[in-house]
C-alpha cells in the first residue's frame, strides 16, 4: 500500500491544499507551525477518523484542534492510495452533522461494503498504526525511562504479536487479584467472624432497651416545653404594644436623622458655593480695574470713544491732493511747451509725492482699521467680563439665601429630634420575664436536642451493627467461592504464560531476527545483533561481548526502537506492505547512521514518508545521490 495524493479540502490552516507523494523516499519539510503535523493528523485521521471528545478529554481534543474556523460544516478532505496496483479514494466529512465516510475503487468506480473496507485494511487498526508504521522520537525520556520502554515493547510485540495486550500487565493483575481475594476472604477468620455475630446481636438488643428509655424522657422533656412556651406567648402579646410604639418612634428618628444629614451636607456644599462665588466675584472685579473699568458708565463711554472715531488719514489725503494740484498748475502754466520733456520734470515729482500720500494714506487707514478692531474685541471682552461680575452678584444673593434657608431648615429639624428622645412611654416592661423565659426555653430544648442526638447516634450505630452482621454473614458465605476463585485465576495465569511461550517461540524468534537486520543497516555492521533475554533486558553484540542497551546512548537507544517498530511492521503485515511515516525520527541520530537509514529505506521499502523541521535529511540523500520527492510546506 502506498499513499499517492492527499487532498485537504479544510482541515486545520489548510483550504484546498494538494499534496503528492510518491514510492520510495518522500521528505515533508517545514519549519515550526508551517503544517506538518496537520498533514500527519491528516493521514491518521483519514485511515481512522476524528471524533470530538466529551469531558477531560476535550482538554486536547484533536476534532477541535484541526476544527476549521471558518465554514466548519465542510470539514473534510480526501486521500488516494494504491494496494496491489488498485487506486482506491478515501473521502470523510468530519463534521458531525455531515458524517461522511466512504472508500471508492477509482479503477471501477464502485464504493466498498464494510467488510470490503475491512478486508483492505486488514490489520491495521488505530493502535497498531500508532506502534508500528507510524514512528517519532522518543523524546525527553530519561535513560531509565527509555530502557522501560524498550522492554515493554519487546515484551508485548514479542509475546503477543500485538500492542493490545500487556503479558506483564495481564500477569500483575492475576496476582493482584489473587492478593485482593486473600485480603477479603480469610478463611482462617470463619470462627472470630461467628463470634463477631453473636456479640453484635447481643449489642442490638442492650441498645434496643436503652433507646426505650430515652424516648420516655424526651417525651417528659416536650411536655415541660409547651408550658413554656405558652407563657412566653402571652408576655409577648402583652409586650408587643409597646415595642410597637418604641418602633415607630425609633422610625421617626431614623427620618430626622437622615435628614439632619441631608440638609448638613446641602449646607456644606452651598457654603462651598457661596466662597467660590464670591472668590469669582473678587477676581472679575480685579479684572475690571486693571483696564480701568470701575461701572457700566465708564464701559459705555469708552466703547462710544472708540466707535466715534475715523479710520481716514486727513493730513495725507490733504498733502495729496495739494501735490496734485501743484502738478497741474505747473502743466497748466507751461501748456505752450508741453513738447519740451524739461516741462515735465517738476509736474512729475508732485505727482510721483501725490502718489507716495496716498500709498501712506491708505496703509495709515488699514493700521488705524485693524487698531479700531482690536480695541473693540478688548471692549467687547470687557463688556463679557462686566456682565458675568453682574451675574456672579446675583448668584452671591441667591446662595446667601440657601444658606440661611438650610440653617432654619436643619435647626427646626434638630429640635423635633431633642423633642422624640424626650418622649416616654407608660407601657410596663417585660423584656426581662421574656428573657427568663427564653433561657429556661433554651435549655429545655437544649435537653431534648442531646437526648435526640443520642437517640439518633445508638439507631445508627444499631445500623451499622446491622450492616456488619450482614456483611459477616455475607464473608462467611463467600469463604469457599474465594478458595474456588483463587484456584481459577493462577489456573488462567497458567495457561495465559503457556500460550506467550509458545508465541514468543515462533514470532519472538521472528522479531529478534528481523530487528537484528535493521539494527546492522542502521550502524553499518556494528551492532548487527539483538538479544532478549527471559528477563526482558535488551542488549547488543558487540565486538567480543553483549553491551546492555541501558549502558547506550540515548541516539542508540533510538534506532533499536525504529528496529524493532520496522520488524513488528514487516512480520504483522507480512507481504502487504505499510507506507512508514517518520514524524522527525532522526533528530538523536549523528549523519551517518541517519544516512545508512535513508539509503536502506529509500532502496528496500515500498513508502516512506519522513516530516522534519530540519534540511537535514534533503541534504544527506542529496548527499548518497538517493532519488526522493521534496515537498516544502
Amino acid at each position: 500500500m502506498i499513499i499517492k495524493d492527499m487532498n485537504l479540502i479544510n482541515f486545520g490552516k489548510f483550504n484546498h491544499q494538494s499534496v503528492s507523494l510518491k514510492p520510495g523516499l518522500n521528505i515533508i519539510y517545514g519549519e515550526n507551525e508551517a503544517g506538518k503535523t496537520t498533514l500527519h493528523t491528516f493521514i491518521r485521521a483519514m485511515l481512522f477518523g476524528i471524533e470530538r471528545q466529551r469531558g477531560k478529554a476535550s482538554v486536547n481534543d484533536l476534532y477541535v484542534k484541526y476544527e476549521p474556523w471558518d465554514n466548519p460544516a465542510n470539514y473534510q478532505g480526501n486521500m488516494r492510495m494504491e494496494a496491489d496496483g488498485v487506486t482506491y479514494r478515501i473521502e470523510r466529512n468530519f463534521n458531525k452533522e455531515h458524517r461522511l465516510f466512504q472508500v471508492i475503487n477509482e479503477d471501477t468506480g464502485k464504493i466498498l461494503t464494510e467488510d470490503e473496507i475491512d478486508q483492505l485494511f486488514a490489520g491495521l487498526d488505530e493502535k497498531c498504526y500508532y506502534n508500528t508504521i507510524s514512528i517519532s522520537q522518543l523524546g525527553s525520556s530519561t535513560d531509565k525511562e527509555l530502557e522501560g520502554i524498550l522492554k515493554n515493547y519487546a515484551a508485548n510485540i514479542g509475546s503477543t504479536k500485538s500492542m493490545e495486550i500487556d503479558i506483564k500487565k495481564a500477569f500483575a493483575d492475576l496476582d493482584n487479584q489473587k492478593k485482593k481475594i486473600n485480603a477479603e476472604y480469610k478463611i482462617s477468620e470463619e470462627d472470630i467472624i461467628r463470634k463477631s455475630i453473636f456479640n453484635a446481636q447481643e449489642q442490638l438488643e442492650v441498645s434496643e432497651a436503652e433507646q426505650q428509655g430515652i424516648v420516655a424522657e424526651i417525651e417528659g422533656k416536650q411536655s415541660e416545653l409547651k408550658d413554656v412556651e405558652v407563657r412566653e406567648k402571652e408576655l409577648s402579646a402583652k409586650d408587643a404594644k409597646r415595642l410597637e410604639e418604641l418602633a415607630k418612634q425609633n422610625e421617626r428618628k431614623e427620618n430626622l436623622y437622615q435628614e439632619v444629614i441631608s440638609l448638613t451636607a446641602d449646607l456644606e456644599k452651598n457654603s462651598a458655593t457661596l466662597v467660590k462665588v464670591r472668590e469669582h466675584e473678587e477676581e472679575l472685579k480685579a479684572q475690571l480695574q486693571n483696564r480701568g473699568i470701575d461701572s457700566r458708565q465708564t464701559m459705555e463711554k469708552v466703547n462710544d470713544k472708540v466707535m466715534n472715531s475715523t479710520n481716514i488719514p486727513i493730513a495725507f489725503l490733504i498733502m495729496m491732493m495739494a501735490a496734485i494740484g501743484v502738478g497741474i498748475g505747473l502743466l497748466f502754466g507751461n501748456s505752450y511747451r508741453l513738447y519740451n520733456p524739461a516741462v515735465w520734470f517738476k509736474p512729475m515729482i508732485c505727482f510721483v509725492a501725490a502718489f507716495f500720500f496716498l500709498v501712506l494714506a491708505i496703509f495709515k487707514y488699514v493700521v488705524n482699521r485693524r487698531q479700531k478692531e482690536e480695541k473693540l474685541l478688548v471692549i467687547k471682552e470687557l463688556r463679557q467680563t462686566l456682565e458675568r461680575l453682574e451675574a456672579a452678584k446675583h448668584e452671591e444673593v441667591y446662595t446667601e439665601r440657601q444658606v440661611e434657608r438650610k440653617k432654619e431648615n436643619l435647626e427646626s429639624v434638630q429640635n423635633m429630634i431633642r423633642i422624640e428622645e424626650q418622649k416616654e412611654f407608660g407601657l410596663e416592661d417585660y423584656s426581662e420575664d421574656l428573657k427568663k423565659l427564653n433561657e429556661e426555653k433554651r435549655k429545655v430544648q437544649e435537653a431534648i436536642s442531646k437526648s435526640q442526638w443520642v437517640l439518633e447516634q445508638k439507631k445508627e450505630r444499631d445500623i451499622e451493627t446491622e450492616k456488619r452482621i450482614e456483611e459477616l454473614k455475607h464473608r462467611e458465605e463467600n469463604i469457599q467461592k474465594a478458595k474456588m476463585e483463587i484456584q481459577a485465576l493462577q489456573t488462567a495465569k497458567e495457561e495465559i504464560e503457556e500460550i506467550a511461550n509458545e508465541i514468543r517461540n515462533s514470532f519472538g524468534r521472528k522479531l529478534n531476527e528481523k530487528a537484528s537486520e535493521y539494527m546492522g543497516h542502521i550502524t553499518n555492521g556494528k551492532y548487527d545483533q539483538l538479544s532478549i533475554d527471559e528477563k526482558l533486558n535488551i542488549s547488543v553484540q558487540g565486538k567480543n561481548h553483549l553491551i546492555s542497551s541501558s549502558r547506550l546512548s540515548k541516539g542508540t537507544v533510538e534506532q533499536i526502537y525504529m528496529s524493532l517498530r520496522l520488524a513488528a511492521t514487516d512480520i504483522i503485515f507480512e507481504t502487504d506492505k505499510k507506507p512508514i511515516l517518520l514524524d522527525d525520527a532522526f533528530a538523536m541520530y549523528d549523519n551517518k547512521r541517519m544516512g545508512n537509514t535513508l539509503r536502506y529505506m529509500s532502496e528496500q521499502m515500498e513508502q516512506v514518508i519522513v516530516f522534519s523541521c530540519h534540511t537535514r535529511e534533503k541534504l544527506l540523500a542529496d548527499k548518497l545521490g538517493l532519488n526522493y520527492n521534496f515537498i516544502r510546506l
